[in-house]
């Protein structure tokens, strides 16, 4: 089984059908959908050329440089920012439009429940969702949301509480960029720190090592090949998940999204074949409770 565990539907850059038929070419069995939160935007060019420099100095000595540069892309408006061109973040992104295709194709899709600590009271809104069947989780967004962590606080419990893991995008700033408060508060708590932990990386991978509840995707264009091979020999198969982040970066020969393109990188990695299914699908399964 394969399972793409992270993936924004905004039919502006990928229809459903594409997507639909991206998943029978690569024997996708299953995707898990969250909702858009951005305006559409490419990273190519001089923009994928500064985008890649950040990761050089995320990853290594220059980390400090990196965070700044990392957090720069956030304007004091709350707008994504890259190279002098804006674009609208969702304060509260429509759960309503991944709900809407998971009815649709209840067999091809689950769905992460957004949330925004932020601007709701998180609680009423998860009680509700997860009253329908085929919601698996919670996302939020710290970083583009611009909050700290401790505002989770209430939402880990209720998470914790019922079996569904948290799905966190973090911050560079100290604040919003906690990666200790929540595990430590929340042992029972199932959370992945999305595409392997950006903007910490290596410091995050370590201090994962001794927390069971910690775990990894390995998607978004914020990694490339060998940093995903890093994270996973950091983190080890058990603690990683397939997932893209798209329909961002990877643009195919039809210049549409290339959902083959982390595949491929995965299934290249120097593992066994089952370490490899383990990453592809059986881990997030057994998290997530699909059957």
């Amino acid at each position: 089984m394969i399972i793409e565990m992270h993936y924004h539907l905004d039919e502006r850059m990928e229809s459903i059908e594409h997507l639909l038929d991206q998943m029978e070419k690569f024997k996708i069995d299953k995707i898990a959908l969250i909702a858009p939160m951005v305006d559409p935007f490419h990273v190519e060019g001089t923009a994928e050329k500064l985008s890649n420099f950040v990761r050089f100095l995320l990853t290594g000595f220059w980390h400090r440089l990196g965070l700044i540069a990392y957090e720069s892309t956030v304007t004091k408006s709350g707008k994504f920012t890259i190279l002098g061109k804006t674009y609208h973040i969702d304060q509260q992104p429509d759960n309503g439009i991944v709900e809407k295709a998971m009815k649709a194709h209840p067999d091809k899709f689950c769905t992460w429940f957004f949330i925004n600590p932020a601007r709701e009271d998180v609680i009423a809104s998860l009680s509700t969702a997860c009253q329908n069947p085929g919601w698996i989780g919670a996302k939020c967004h710290p970083f583009w949301h611009r909050y700290p962590v401790s505002m989770l606080d209430d939402a880990a419990a209720y998470c914790s509480e019922k079996g569904l893991p948290l799905l966190i995008h973090l911050g560079g700033k100290k604040e919003n960029g906690d990666y200790q408060y929540l595990p430590e508060r929340h042992p029972d708590l199932e959370i992945i720190y999305a595409h392997a932990g950006v903007p910490h990386y290596q410091k995050l991978w370590t201090y994962a090592k001794t927390k069971d509840n910690v775990f990894f995707d390995l998607s978004s264009p914020y990694l490339d090949e060998p940093l995903r091979v890093a994270a996973m020999k950091a983190t080890g198969p058990s603690k990683c998940f397939y997932g893209t982040d798209g329909p961002f970066g990877y643009p195919g020969t039809d210049n549409k999204y290339d959902h083959g393109a982390i595949l491929g990188e995965i299934y290249g990695f120097s593992i066994s074949t089952n370490e490899k299914e383990q990453i592809l699908g059986k881990n997030f399964a057994a998290l997530a409770g699909i059957k």
